[in-house]
């Protein structure tokens, strides 16, 4: 899901370790499910404050994100 919530927002791993002051290693052995649970935490307030936010597991539902800064419905781009 960290590895979604980066393309989402567009950026590289490199561009996520200079907003985030985390090094680009870490952030490499976190998507690779490598990392301490510090470093993952981190990460994830990153994302939090850029508009991603993580979803537990719910009945049939497995993990997800949502991101709360897109805006608008599929509907909207429907030709009439």
């Amino acid at each position: 899901m960290l590895v979604v919530a980066r393309l989402v927002l567009g950026q590289t791993q490199a561009e996520v370790a200079k907003d985030s002051g985390i090094s680009p290693r870490t952030i490499y052995m976190i998507e690779k499910g490598a990392a301490g649970i510090a470093s993952v935490e981190k990460l994830v307030r990153h994302y939090g404050k850029r508009g991603v936010i993580f979803l537990a597991p719910g009945g049939t539902e497995g993990w997800g994100i949502r991101a709360n800064f897109v805006g608008g419905s599929y509907d909207d781009e429907r030709p009439e």
